[in-house]
């Protein structure tokens, strides 16, 4: 059990998650509860990753690499929060193009 702790405390042995293992992302259902504030909340983290990866922008498929994160964010989140990043995914494409 110790040697479980000590690989969990250091990070060794921890399995990095590929782009290929994000689960696809659902659609909010219509009916669903609309947050502002989520919504922001949801742009800014976005924001904050697009920042700190920018130098990914640069590199050849970086910006699916980047997209990628942001969906991995969206995971477990609430819809509002997920819509806030989604406008941002788009922002990103969109510039690509």
């Amino acid at each position: 059990m110790a040697d479980f702790l000590n690989l969990a405390a250091t990070g060794q042995g921890a399995k990095p998650v590929l782009p290929a293992e994000v689960l696809p992302i659902k659609p909010a259902p219509a009916a669903a509860h609309f947050d502002r504030v989520g919504w922001l909340e949801g742009r800014k983290h976005a924001l904050d990753i697009v920042r700190d990866g920018r130098l990914l922008l640069e590199l050849q498929g970086g910006r699916s690499q980047l997209a990628d994160r942001l969906r991995q964010c969206m995971q477990s989140k609430p819809a509002s929060f997920a819509k806030g990043v989604e406008s941002i995914i788009a922002l990103v494409q969109e510039v690509a193009q």
